[in-house]
């Protein structure tokens, strides 16, 4: 929930809109480090952004479906 939040605020505070893919890290001691916000992440079948979208239900066609219509 924190790295959620984090990834939210931080997409807000750089004025991403649609989507976008926040890659943090972590370390031993569970402190969490930005690495990037990637702008447009790959969106092929295989890329990380469908297989997380898949994670919370999402299928591929819901996705692109999702950022045309928020695009519009």
């Amino acid at each position: 929930a924190r790295v959620k939040g984090y990834a939210l605020q931080l997409n807000k505070l750089v004025g991403c809109r649609n989507y976008s893919r926040v890659d943090f890290l972590m370390d031993s001691n569970h402190n969490i480090f930005v690495l990037e916000i990637n702008t447009l992440p790959g969106l092929t079948n295989t890329s990380l952004f469908p297989k997380a979208a898949s994670k919370i239900g999402m299928s591929y066609k819901n996705i692109i479906n999702k950022i045309v219509d928020l695009s519009t």
